[in-house]
Formats: C-alpha cells, structure tokens, sequence
C-alpha cells in the first residue's frame, strides 16, 4: 500500500511539472491522424528513439566497444503492442514499467516533461509498427555503465526523475520558454539535468558562449563544430537528430542555449 501511495505521488508530482506551461515542439496539435503521425515520427528521431532503438525500432546492442560487453536495447515493435496507451505513459514519462521492475538507462528523466499532445503524437508514430524482427537479450549493463552506477553517476528510473525535476536548465525568462522546452527534453540527455555536463563524456553548456549563433546553428544542423568539423557525439547528435528540428525550434533552442551561456554568473551556479 504504501508502495502505491509513493508512485501515484511521484506521477503527480512529474504532472504537475508540466502543467504550467503545456509547451509543444511545432505540429504538435495535428488536425488529422496522418499529421499527428508525421509528427511522432520526427519526435522518435529529435528525442533519440532511433539512436537506441535502431532507425526500424527491431532494438541492437548499444555498446561503444565490442570489449566493453554487449547492452541492448528492446525491440520495441514487440514490446509496445504488449502496453496500452496509459502503460506506455508511466513508462516513458514515469519510469514506471508494468511489470514493476526497477527502470535503468532509458531518457525517462528527460521525457518526464513531455507535453501530453508531444507524447500523444509519439505514441501514435510507435502504434504503426507491426511486429518484427527477434526479442532481444534483456537489458543489463555493461562494464562501463555499470562503473558509472556504482560511481553514482547514474542513478535508476526514479531517482533521474527527482533530480532532473528539482533541478532543471535555468530559466532565462518568458522569452526563452519555448527553447528551454525543447532543451529539456533532449540536450539534458547527454549534458545532465541543468547541461553542468558529466564527469569525462560532456561538457558544461557554458562552453557554447564560445560559439556565434550561425556557429552554434550549424552544429545542430549538419554537426560541424566552430575549430574543428568532427565532434564525435555532438556532430552525430546534429546529423542524425538535431537536423530533424524545424527553423523555428533549432532557432528557440540555439537562443535559449546562448542566454543561459552568456547569463551573469550569479544568475546560477551551474
């Protein structure tokens, strides 16, 4: 009892997070079905559900290195028609699994703070795979994300979900909403809950105060960075997902990322 008490308090509580302002990436309220659709897919590829799950969802094994062990990811062509739409809700935004296991490595941190017209589009786009391909060995990790648990930098489902809702990017004003919106769901993924960055893999966000906003524009447009053109995961990241971003969106998230870059220090101490 007191179990189900703390998770309908936590899914309460990541509700609350995002009611405020019901903020959406472009075509998020589609007309038709076919739209909403079209727009799910984009989400899928903006918000990196390709780059785990491979470009057809079938999963694949995520290791960097073949030496560091395989760790896969499911197949989710399989798995999704397994839940019904309110399941896949307090999976993705809530890291809560049906089955109830403890939830690890997935980005539902960053999901938590979907818009519902966002997250209703992602799941349309995931409803029009048939089944296919093979299930995949279960997750489990690596000895390099396993180093990183034991280390602390990473912690389960629940606990990514407290600390990226109690200490989030900055807020740099009305003006900036939208941007920080859109950085929260995806930027947050790899550079941590307020873009600090993480110990030896990404930097603090700060760093793109050293980049023009046309500089800082084609790094999320073709991946090409400001001294040099290949920037390992950044330039990825811009290619195969950034890129997907309209004029608009990659415009609100540059601007948002060059305020809080270029904000007075005392402004925060990230």
């Amino acid at each position: 009892m007191r179990l189900t008490v703390v998770v309908f308090a936590l899914l309460a509580a990541s509700a609350c997070q995002r009611s405020p302002a019901q903020l959406t990436y472009e075509g998020a309220n589609a007309a038709t079905q076919t739209a909403k659709i079209a727009h799910g897919k984009r989400l899928a590829d903006v918000l990196d559900c390709t780059g785990c799950h491979g470009a057809n969802l079938q999963g694949e094994n995520m290791a960097d290195k073949p030496e560091d062990g395989a760790m896969y990811s499911p197949n989710l062509t399989l798995a999704v028609p397994a839940y019904s739409n309110a399941q896949l809700d307090r999976l993705i935004r809530h890291g809560v699994p049906k089955d109830g296991r403890r939830f690890w490595f997935m980005q539902v941190e960053c999901y938590q703070f979907l818009s519902d017209a966002d997250f209703a589009a992602l799941v349309s786009y995931l409803r029009t795979f048939k089944p296919a391909g093979q299930p995949l060995p279960p997750f489990k990790f690596n000895k390099v994300e396993y180093k990183d648990v034991e280390q602390g930098f990473m912690g389960d489902a629940q606990a990514q979900i407290l600390k990226y809702r109690d200490h989030q990017p900055v807020d740099m004003g009305p003006q900036h909403a939208w941007g920080r919106y859109m950085v929260t769901t995806t930027c947050t993924g790899c550079h941590n809950n307020a873009l600090q960055g993480w110990p030896n893999f990404t930097p603090n966000l700060d760093i793109a105060g050293t980049y023009s906003k046309a500089e800082l524009t084609r790094l999320l447009t073709i991946g090409e960075g400001k001294t040099k053109k290949e920037l390992g995961t950044m330039s990825k990241m811009g290619r195969e997902h950034f890129s997907r971003l309209t004029p608009r969106e990659r415009e609100a998230i540059v601007d948002y990322i060059l305020a809080r870059a270029n904000r007075p220090q005392s402004a925060s101490s990230n």
